[in-house]
């Protein structure tokens, strides 16, 4: 996407949003580490995934091998890309949305539906991959249409069932006509996860690899000292509301200010699986874990449940934390989030 967007109306905006890739986001965290003192970083960013793709190095390399490591991460990004986003005609993911079968998927297809299986039996269906039919009722009135019936939203609820989506090393089906699944969500923290793994597979021991709202860490910074992160208030972003710092870990943070179909934000692109609509208990849950995959999904989870039961979920699960705004400005942070 270009800088064109600051040009287009409010309207044809959101629907510009709703339309893109793999988890495009407004990031509501940003790098919020001091300038490099005498070290030398190399940076790249790219379109992809649906959002802006950053790889920052911070590792004493010659700039050969860290450029290359680099152009080798966002080659590898397409490759994934390719074979997890459904708006790829011919990707395996939209020919499962076309005619429900993958024969013979690739080894990575399968492995990223079985992980995102664990986190919707994790948060007992607050995530789940088989939402899309909900997101297209959504798209249906981002250009300011009427809002679909009862019945509408109700015929949607009934296509969402992660436990219809029948996953084996020799085939991935839905096992019930009219179902769509979305891999926006884990698809992008598995790959994230993944390019950390191939930087670290390099030799490279600093590196901070962003994407849209979800950041993955290798290591610390250069100099020893973590990667410093801040959240930004999800009601005024030029303020920040908390601090992370990851050491080889992920922060990630899910929210109603990403992509929204309706001005006062009733409809975003966060689906409760049990109702077919947006949930309103929160604008926004940040989520730290170990890894990506782990961060994206629950967050989304921690988004779908009221925010006790949220943190009651994160705090089940090794090595995560949370911070939650609720839709009455309040905030709930989880026993150790933000401490290093």
């Amino acid at each position: 996407m270009s800088g064109g967007l600051k040009n287009l109306r409010r309207r044809d905006f959101l629907r510009l949003a709703s339309l893109a890739g793999i988890g495009l986001a407004i990031p509501l965290v940003r790098l919020a580490a001091p300038a490099l003192q005498g070290r030398q970083e190399f940076q790249r960013s790219k379109d992809s995934l649906g959002t802006v793709v950053t790889i920052k190095v911070d590792d004493p390399l010659s700039p050969e091998a860290a450029q290359a490591a680099i152009s080798d991460s966002f080659a590898e990004i397409d490759r994934l890309e390719s074979l997890l986003s459904r708006f790829i005609p011919g990707s395996p993911v939209s020919l499962l949305n076309l005619k429900s079968y993958i024969p013979r998927p690739a080894p990575e297809v399968v492995d990223v539906f079985r992980t995102a299986t664990s986190f919707s039996e994790l948060s007992e269906g607050s995530y789940d991959v088989t939402v899309l039919p909900a997101l297209n009722l959504f798209l249906s009135f981002a250009g300011g249409a009427n809002l679909p019936t009862d019945e509408q939203f109700e015929q949607a609820k009934k296509l969402i069932d992660f436990e219809k989506v029948d996953v084996s090393s020799s085939q991935v089906s839905l096992t019930a006509s009219g179902m769509g699944v979305t891999l926006d969500c884990v698809g992008k923290g598995w790959i994230l996860d993944r390019i950390a793994n191939r930087l670290k597979e390099r030799g490279i021991r600093s590196a901070l690899v962003q994407g849209g709202g979800s950041f993955r860490a290798v290591g610390v910074r250069g100099d020893g000292a973590p990667w410093t992160i801040g959240i930004l208030d999800p009601l005024n972003q030029v303020t920040t509301i908390g601090t992370v710092y990851l050491n080889d870990s992920a922060v990630t943070t899910s929210g109603d200010y990403e992509n929204f179909f309706t001005a006062d934000k009733k409809f975003y692109h966060i689906v409760d699986p049990g109702t077919a609509r947006s949930p309103l208990y929160s604008h926004s849950a940040t989520v730290t874990a170990p890894l990506a995959a782990q961060a994206d999904p629950i967050g989304v989870a921690s988004m779908v449940k009221s925010p006790q039961e949220a943190l009651s979920m994160i705090e089940s699960v090794k090595g995560c934390e949370c911070m939650i705004v609720t839709r009455d400005r309040g905030i709930i942070k989880s026993s150790n989030f933000g401490r290093y």
